[in-house]
């Protein structure tokens, strides 16, 4: 996990109390509530023009500079129709003014008495201290206390100029709650918010996302199908199907959970992590990053993927992975407990491993086991250097030991202090062993038909210790061997050879261990489990 976290918390808030502000419905409407009470009325200020005529229409019509007052609430228009029933519509270069809280302005108005429903249709804009609100149609249900528009609305926070368009909203003033359906679209200067339905609860002041929704900054992309943020603790989460992606990276989960006050994220079940950069990815169940120190770690059924060219990969897992950057920024993966490591022309596995991106290169230790192609490597610890998505070379540090089975069923030995490695194309070219070095090899004859599949003969045992050994290896087979330094060699021919010389101080063959695909390293061989017994 990466900076991108810090962008999930969406730390540029959504400044819902100006966004959200369609709580002045209810203030907006609270007039036509008390409009024909018997406590309350409304008085007609002025008008050009007051007439009843019951055959054109059986209400008292009045016209020209209308203007009405309300408990300080100012209404104007061109002119009105107040029906005995205390129905109510009014016309034209509507204006609805509460001063120092809200100016409203429409073309036609009707409240319905027998409904409770007061409606305002056409070129309808709300203003306030803190918003715009423009649509074709306002409804309030008095009963219910649901103020909605249909048909499309469009709101703009006079503070920062978000703008949020949908084709529906309400709010219900008993709950506080605000709902905006269909194509909704909030617009930042520094991200869009795509979603079908967002809802927002004024108490809690917590945000929900409902469907498919899609929050898209400047080098950032989001997508959920559920989620929510509280905008007071800035804590936010996404579930079902989330993602965040990045220039870098993407992280993937069922759930993705962010506390901004507390500078650290977690993501839940399914993870994934990609590096879109170095070409690999990391995945797990569960996945946690704190922000200041930029330290990540995933863990439970935690795997390193690591993509190549050509088409190979490389597969790491452990109990737990972590990341955590060098100096230069660059990361370096930790891994922990129970590794182990698929490619296909290398093999290992180890108690705990270091993996530096910046220059490719791996440390393992505790009881490190390495196979390539014929050869198994251990030591106390091994670290591989690797160039151009190839192993290039391999350092043991004490007790190496290299251990190769020929096609008769022998073992080659290869025992020293430390030991360097060089590779071509990924197979070991050469081995040069510092310090104590002890050797057993089994020649073989040259081969006399070479379209033969039958193993060549022995020759016999050659046995050897000294300070230093060099071997040059070509197809998986000794061609040049040097002992130096206080050399001791022998050689016995086979029907010769002392069985008791066959193996070395320290011999173990663990082939059980070696895991042979992707899917071998989540599995335990029996080998494994026995010495789990054991401790």
């Amino acid at each position: 996990m990466t900076k991108e976290a810090k962008i999930i918390a969406l730390k540029n808030r959504m400044n819902v109390h100006s966004v959200f502000s369609l709580i002045l419905f209810l203030a907006l409407f609270t007039w036509s509530n008390n409009l024909f009470s018997q406590k309350k009325l409304v008085k007609l200020v002025r008008a050009d023009v007051s007439e009843f005529d019951k055959s054109y229409i059986d209400a008292q019509r009045v016209k020209g500079n209308v203007q009405f007052i309300y408990e300080g609430t100012l209404f104007y228009c061109d002119s009105a129709h107040i029906f005995t029933n205390k129905d109510f519509d009014a016309f034209g270069n509507i204006r609805i003014i509460k001063p120092g809280e809200f100016n409203l302005v429409g073309d036609v108005m009707h409240v319905d008495q027998k409904s409770k429903v007061a409606t305002i249709n056409n070129n309808v804009v709300l203003r306030d201290n803190q918003m715009t609100l423009t649509s074709n149609r306002l409804i309030y249900n008095i009963d219910s206390e649901i103020a909605s528009y249909t048909g499309g609305g469009k709101i703009v926070s006079n503070a920062n100029q978000n703008v949020l368009n949908s084709k529906e909203g309400s709010y219900h003033t008993k709950t506080e709650i605000f709902y905006f359906r269909n194509k909704v679209v909030l617009k930042n200067p520094d991200y869009t918010v795509n979603s079908d339905t967002l809802k927002y609860n004024d108490r809690t002041e917590v945000a929900y996302f409902f469907g498919p929704t899609t929050i898209e900054g400047d080098d950032t992309f989001i997508y959920c199908e559920n989620g929510w943020y509280n905008t007071d603790k800035d804590i936010c989460q996404f579930n079902k199907n989330a993602f965040v992606r990045s220039e870098k990276t993407e992280l993937r989960g069922d759930s993705i959970y962010y506390n901004g006050e507390a500078g650290f994220g977690e993501v839940f079940k399914k993870v994934t992590i990609r590096d879109t950069t170095a070409n690999f990815f990391i995945s797990g169940e569960y996945g946690y990053h704190e922000e200041k120190t930029k330290k990540s770690f995933v863990t439970d059924k935690a795997l390193l993927t690591q993509f190549f060219e050509g088409g190979d990969s490389l597969f790491m897992h452990a109990d737990t992975l972590k990341s955590v950057p060098d100096s230069a920024g660059k990361d370096v993966l930790y891994a922990f407990y129970g590794v182990k490591i698929f490619k296909d022309d290398l093999q290992g596995k180890c108690d705990s491993l270091v993996y530096a991106v910046s220059d490719s290169t791996l440390r393992m230790f505790n009881e490190p086991v390495l196979w390539s192609d014929e050869n198994q490597i251990t030591g106390d610890s091994i670290r591989i250097t690797m160039a151009n998505n190839k192993v290039d070379r391999m350092f043991v540090r004490e007790n190496a030991f290299i251990i190769s089975e020929t096609r008769q069923g022998k073992y080659n030995q290869i025992k020293g202090r430390k030991l360097t490695a060089d590779f071509i194309d990924s197979k070991i070219n050469s081995v040069y062993v510092e310090g104590n070095g002890q050797l057993v090899y089994f020649p073989v004859e040259e081969k006399k038909d070479s379209l033969s599949t039958k193993p060549p003969k022995l020759i016999g045992l050659n046995k050897g210790d000294c300070s230093n050994i060099f071997i040059q290896i070509k197809e998986n087979e000794i061609k040049k061997l040097r002992l130096e330094r206080e050399a001791n060699s022998t050689f016995s021919p086979m029907k010769m050879a002392d069985s008791a010389n066959f193996l070395l101080d320290g011999y173990k063959w663990l082939i059980d261990l070696r895991p042979m695909s992707k899917a071998d390293l989540f599995l335990k061989p029996n080998i494994e489990l026995e010495l789990e017994k054991g401790k």
